[in-house]
């Protein structure tokens, strides 16, 4: 406490106060009251304005007359009649600031504080909205609509309902002062509306509404007229929707977003759908105990996502991440309080009957002259899809490798090879590869038309995906009594043929051997994102894995186990994912080359990511809806945020039995192609022993970009940021920039995908002469 202050101590009692009390001094009793609160010092401060009081009273009542100063005296000495002026009205005390204020009694009150009201409420229309009861649940918003309601006298109770104490991040909305912090919010508005009109009443619910004091709320002493819902609670927000509907009492709600207003007339729509049918399958006794995260999705199915202004859907985002909450303004509170007490005005005097949703959207109506539009990223792919004519116009008059035991497998035999080989692994679903069968040697083309991308980065991706298509069709080879013959040839930026491959009859049983188990998996292999347990997985099962992956020769698989190493990588993931979700041209690519957003695209093009394969919760599914909106990342980024992105790679990996990495010795696309081998004979085995693969495989498809190029397509910002992550991710792996990194995987014991990713149609990619 500070020296030489005042500390006025306040008991827990005394912070519920919200009632003035009055004093008659007309009479005995009330001016012997009047007088023992004076002598025990209970008032700091005494307001005597009654004689202004009776000048405004006077002209009120005479306005067709022009009241000369002079003559007041003598009119306000006829209006007393006798009785001092001291002694005239009524005495209010509010206990809470030990004010003493002298006021007109109540109907002169009245009279000259609704006085500048008329016409646009009549004193008949001020008589009817006396009559009338408000419950009004939540006051952030709630304040501002009580607030206004109670200086347009709209009503003759007003039930007010929160929980909730002030705090000082709630004083960028509620209009009040900071000797108020620590005060119940109920508290803080019966106070300033007794401050503004003593003789109104307002009746405090402090623990707010709950479903125990809800028949209290809306019929205790009288049924409701109206309520106005500004709370945060989804669950009593339906809740009490249901009990209005019961009661058929209309709802007003105002969101502090776009202006807009949400109005239910119950009164006259009994069946109405609450909330206009946005919650009928949210069952309110299930959403209780959600995060503010987790609300999300409930709150965007409740507004509709394309109803939500850019910076909401932004913010939305960011709760829990760099914010803890959606945010609120004291200018859209202010709005709100408004344009909700109008709406409630006119509905309790039968002139406004509709339902449904209104947007006073201040950016709409008052416009930038001139505004600024965001450069969308424009995606222009420079290829076609390849053709099976360009095809043998490429294979003419090229040399193949052949041998004595060369044989010509039949076209079924193909079909089946081509099959196999298409139900590898390939970014973001992309399926990169064709195929022509030509004189009795197979050729894969890379048709960059599928892969060109943001994630293809000097066709690295796609090689790792043609190493890994090659791979399951040499297994499945071996077990048909065929070995492949490979003729890779060199890439480069323009070359489309990937390699040829000849057939000659098995002359080995070791590889058949050894990797028949794997062509078993070839068609059960997935990736599997589904959240499970963490699990310990026995070493002598990561061995396992080790010895497939590396059974192709130069491969190295490195297994990250202990927490440190693992939060490490989390970091460097997470990073990585909000970078490429945050460029243009990445976001371009997920949400418009890789995401399948409903199971009928997914089904109709056979390629991409179905969404309902991403294991992700109803909350981060809702992110996931938001920010398909390049405005809406656009605005993250300029904000400086995208933290959810990075919090979604620590989920992922919170549940890891453990990540692993697959390096070959040399930046190349030979090596890239021998490392999707190396995948490929991983994830096979994985898949036979049950073991759930997830790629988290962006650091490499970065980080190629600035430790084999000048930051290609990425700005200042996140080429600093990629080089100090880069950093770290070479002091935990001791590797250096010119080998080959090729998967980046987690890998756990989670329950089997129900829905696979689609492929194309084999006759779609391969073409037999």
């Amino acid at each position: 406490m500070l020296k030489d202050s005042v500390h006025l101590h306040i008991s827990p009692e005394n912070k519920l106060v919200h009632s003035p009390i009055f004093f008659r001094a007309g009479t005995e009793r009330g001016k012997a009251a009047l007088n023992t609160l004076l002598e025990k010092g209970e008032v700091l401060f005494i307001h005597d304005e009654i004689y202004g009081q009776l000048q405004e009273l006077i002209k009120s009542q005479n306005p067709s007359i022009r009241i000369k100063a002079d003559d007041y005296p003598a009119l306000i000495t006829k209006h007393l009649n006798g009785k001092a002026i001291d002694d005239y009205g009524v005495w209010v005390y509010y206990p809470w600031s030990r004010r003493l204020v002298h006021l007109l009694d109540e109907d002169e009150f009245i009279e000259v504080r609704t006085n500048r009201n008329q016409y646009k409420i009549t004193r008949a229309e001020r008589s009817t909205l006396s009559t009338k009861k408000i419950g009004i649940v939540g006051l952030s918003v709630g304040q501002s609509i009580a607030l206004t309601l109670s200086m347009e006298r709209g009503f003759g109770e007003l039930r007010l309902a929160d929980f909730d104490l002030l705090e000082l991040s709630n004083l960028n909305r509620i209009r009040t002062g900071l000797y108020n912090m620590g005060v119940p919010k109920v508290v803080i508005a019966a106070r300033e509306i007794a401050e503004i009109d003593p003789f109104l009443k307002v009746t405090c619910f402090f623990d707010g509404l709950t479903e125990a004091n809800m028949d209290n709320f809306f019929t205790g002493n009288g049924k409701l007229d109206l309520l106005v819902d500004e709370c945060d609670g989804l669950d009593i927000k339906i809740i009490s929707r249901y009990k209005a509907r019961e009661l058929k009492i209309p709802v007003v709600m105002d969101t502090s977003d776009r202006g807009m207003l949400d109005v239910e007339r119950f009164d006259l729509e009994p069946q109405r759908p609450i909330l206009h049918g946005a919650v009928e399958n949210v069952n309110p006794q299930t959403i209780k105990e959600l995060t503010n995260e987790e609300k999300i999705p409930i709150i965007l199915q409740m507004l509709g996502i394309e109803n939500i202004s850019l910076r909401a859907k932004a913010s939305m985002v960011e709760v829990e991440q760099s914010i803890n909450t959606w945010p609120q303004l004291a200018s859209s509170v202010t709005l709100g309080g408004a344009v909700g007490a109008d709406v409630c005005r006119r509905i309790l005097l039968d002139q406004f009957h509709g339902s449904g949703r209104y947007y006073i959207d201040l950016d709409e109506l008052i416009p930038e002259p001139q505004p600024q539009v965001r450069p969308g990223y424009n995606y222009n792919n420079p290829f076609k899809p390849l053709t099976a004519g360009e095809m043998r116009g490429m294979v003419n008059g090229m040399v193949f490798k052949s041998s004595p035991d060369t044989i010509i497998p039949d076209n079924e035999t193909i079909k089946k090879l081509v099959n196999a080989a298409c139900a590898a692994p390939s970014t973001g679903n992309d399926q990169p590869w064709k195929w022509l069968y030509k004189d009795g040697t197979l050729h894969l083309f890379h048709d960059e038309f599928r892969s060109y991308s943001f994630g293809d980065f000097q066709k690295i991706a796609s090689y790792i995906s043609f190493g890994a298509a090659y791979e399951n069709l040499y297994i499945n080879a071996l077990q048909l009594g065929i070995e492949p013959v490979l003729q890779l040839f060199p890439g480069n930026s323009t070359q489309k043929p990937v390699a040829s491959i000849s057939f000659k009859k098995l002359s080995s049983n070791g590889d058949a051997i050894a990797l028949k188990p794997l062509n078993e998996a070839i068609f059960k292999r997935n990736t599997n994102r589904n959240p499970a347990p963490k699990t310990v997985i026995p070493s002598a099962t990561l061995d396992q894995l080790t010895r497939f992956a590396e059974s192709i020769p130069g491969a190295k698989l490195r297994w990250f186990t202990n927490e440190d190493e693992l939060n490490i990588l989390t970091k460097i993931i997470g990073a990585c994912d909000r970078t490429r979700l945050l460029n243009p041209a990445g976001h371009y690519d997920f949400v418009h080359r890789e995401m399948r957003w409903t199971g009928a695209d997914a089904d109709d093009t056979k390629d991409g990511i179905d969404v309902r394969t991403l294991g992700l919760s109803n909350s981060q599914l809702a992110a996931l809806n938001v920010i398909k909106d390049a405005n809406v990342v656009g605005t993250i980024k300029d904000l400086g945020g995208g933290g959810a992105f990075d919090t979604l790679a620590k989920r992922t990996i919170a549940n890891a039995s453990a990540l692993c990495m697959i390096t070959l010795p040399e930046y190349n696309l030979e090596n890239f192609f021998e490392g999707g081998r190396a995948m490929e004979r991983f994830w096979l085995a994985a898949t036979n022993l049950g073991i759930a693969v997830h790629p988290l495989i962006s650091p490499f498809y970065l980080f190629p970009r600035v430790t084999h190029s000048n930051g290609e397509g990425l700005d200042t910002k996140s080429m600093a940021e990629l080089k100090n992550l880069r950093k770290e991710f070479v002091a935990l792996t001791e590797i250096g920039d010119n080998r080959a990194e090729v998967f980046l995987t987690k890998i756990a014991i989670a329950p089997r995908p129900a829905i696979k990713t689609h492929r194309l149609p084999t006759e779609n990619v391969l073409f037999i002469e």
